[in-house]
């Protein structure tokens, strides 16, 4: 084995299933100790929660780990206002050389969050109960029904004393936030300088269970109580912060992935754009969609962003709903708003993206025309993916879009519900108004056959 070259011990440990795995071979002498160290700390998550704690339900179909599936690497506990102190620890061990992909959910205390929790406690008062439990002496549904509502009405009075208890320390940790935003500033510029290796970002909300943090409270999940508030997820700020530490080190990524993203947020800077200048991989996740309304203005910012990212953008996905499709009320979509060129005030022209190869959209209403005009706009377009996509253009369906995609394309997938044709012209354009689509059952398609794959069906062009 010491007479293999490093390359191919590199990928042998790259093989290897486990932590424990990893860690032995370190173990065995100093070449392999560098070699294993790769694959175990090529990915670093600075976290809000444990590594080995449980994840909260955020309603989403899945748990999510605390590191991806496939991946070891290390996950610190950290506190968004004790960031330098966690740096300076990372950078002691030497560790921060390996990373490839940096994933950022601090623990974070936004401002008015235990209002929006008592808000959402006077909400629950007076929402209808659904399931009841008989009590022990088989009292009809009508006392059942009682009895939840009047414990729902004394539950502020039951959390009083702990909820007094969170605010103070939660106002201690938004003071420190402040103090020390600078010198979070300086510590993430310090932690992109050492990580010479460094190709991925991921940005993603702390989710919280309320419970494990004050044991007095009786649910306090945090997503179901930021999602109801337009705008207090605190992703884009972080995105803005680890992009002024990227641009202060002259570190640049390959791929940047942000969760629960508002657009309106975002400020276009020299650090933004030295940011998206060389992505070739990127992710959003929507939680508000109104900036791509047909009817609205263009949105500046985002053009701006992607044309720093045109020569080299690769894959491309657009998610909207958070954890779970939450598709607009009324009125199409255009992707046309962020992927337009910003020169073009009609907003009829896409920008052009010479290397796009994959684009994947989810939980959307689009507009067909501006869709399809982007698509057919992108001279090296092979794969797509669709999930919650529905088209709000009558008679400009998914037999009208798949047929008319451009000839780059060899196959598209679908992994979730599709539909189009709203069933009333003059009614809301909501997805529960649109007609289901089946490909194949419903419009068999000449130009493409059907595959069955695990998650969903995959089309390729039929020879």
């Amino acid at each position: 084995m010491d007479s293999l070259p490093p390359e191919l011990l590199a990928k042998i440990a790259s093989f290897l299933p486990s932590t424990a795995d990893l860690i032995s071979m370190r173990f065995v002498n100093k070449q392999y100790a560098a070699i294993a160290s790769r694959p175990l700390f090529e990915l670093l998550r600075f976290s809000g929660r444990r590594q080995d704690q449980t994840p909260p339900w955020n309603f989403g179909p899945t748990q999510e780990a605390a590191l991806p599936e496939g991946h070891v690497g290390r996950s610190r506990t950290v506190e968004f206002g004790k960031l330098p102190e966690v740096v300076d620890e990372v950078l002691a061990s030497s560790l921060a050389r390996y990373t490839k992909t940096f994933i950022f959910d601090p623990a974070y205390y936004r401002e008015r969050f235990w209002q929006d929790y008592l808000i959402q406690l006077e909400t629950e008062m007076h929402e209808p109960v659904d399931e009841v439990g008989l009590g022990p002496d088989g009292d009809d549904w009508e006392a059942a029904i009682e009895r939840v509502l009047e414990h729902r009405r004394t539950r502020p009075e039951r959390e009083a004393e702990t909820i007094n208890a969170a605010q103070t320390m939660w106002n201690e940790r938004i003071a420190e936030q402040k103090q020390n935003e600078e010198a979070i500033l300086v510590a993430l510029t310090k932690l992109f300088r050492a990580m010479a290796g460094l190709e991925r970002i991921e940005v993603k909300p702390w989710v919280f269970d309320g419970r494990l943090l004050f044991p007095g409270l009786e649910s306090c999940i945090s997503y179901g109580i930021d999602v109801q508030r337009r705008g207090s997820f605190p992703s884009t700020y972080f995105l803005e912060i680890l992009a002024r530490a990227l641009h202060a080190a002259d570190r640049r990524i390959k791929h940047l992935h942000v969760s629960e993203f508002f657009a309106q947020h975002l400020h276009d800077s020299p650090a933004t754009r030295h940011l998206f200048t060389g992505l070739q991989q990127i992710r959003i996740d929507l939680i508000h969609v109104q900036f791509l309304a047909d009817e609205a203005s263009k949105a500046p910012v985002l053009v701006e962003l992607f044309k720093c990212a045109q020569p080299t953008l690769r894959r491309l996905s657009i998610v909207a709903g958070g954890k779970w499709p939450n598709l607009p009320a009324r009125g199409g979509h255009s992707l046309l708003k962020m992927l337009g060129d910003g020169t073009d005030e009609t907003g009829e022209t896409p920008l052009v993206f010479p290397q796009l190869e994959f684009v994947q959209l989810g939980g959307l209403i689009l507009s067909t025309p501006p869709l399809l005009q982007f698509l057919r706009a992108q001279p090296s377009l092979k794969r797509l993916e669709f999930s919650n996509i529905y088209l709000s253009t009558p008679d400009a369906g998914w037999p009208t879009l798949v047929e008319a995609l451009p000839t780059s394309v060899e196959g598209w997938k679908v992994s979730g519900p599709l539909g189009h044709e709203p069933v009333n012209a003059d009614g809301p354009t909501a997805y529960n108004w649109m007609t289901t689509w089946i490909p194949q059952e419903l419009y068999p398609l000449s130009s493409w056959k059907a595959i069955p794959r695990q998650y969903g069906t995959y089309f390729a062009r039929a020879s």
